[in-house]
């Protein structure tokens, strides 16, 4: 349901890392979002991971996986899938005590 409702900020989002924009905001957006980000990646660093993470606000958690590089999900899948689901269990446990 969110994934739809924040179109404009996700295209905003996309300009500023696609373009380079150092002109784009970075909208703070309100759900919990997990960036897996491979350590190795030369294509967006990790100093761009760490900033994006200040960017999008408090509810952003940023993890990095060890020997990998931009294509994290494909280079270590059982990595990614386990912190993506510890992710999915931790959202669901917290929207369960809404």
């Amino acid at each position: 349901q969110v994934m739809f409702t924040n179109r404009k900020e996700r295209a905003e989002l996309l300009e500023g890392l696609v373009v380079s924009n150092k002109d784009a905001t970075v909208p703070v957006l309100p759900q919990k979002i997990l960036l897996l980000w491979g350590h190795n990646d030369n294509i967006f660093n990790i100093e761009l991971a760490k900033t994006m993470k200040e960017q999008l606000g408090e509810e952003t958690m940023l993890q990095s996986i060890d020997k990998a590089g931009h294509l994290v999900h494909l280079e270590r899948p059982c990595v990614y899938n386990r912190r993506l689901l510890e992710f999915l269990a931790y959202v669901s446990a917290e929207a369960s005590k809404e």
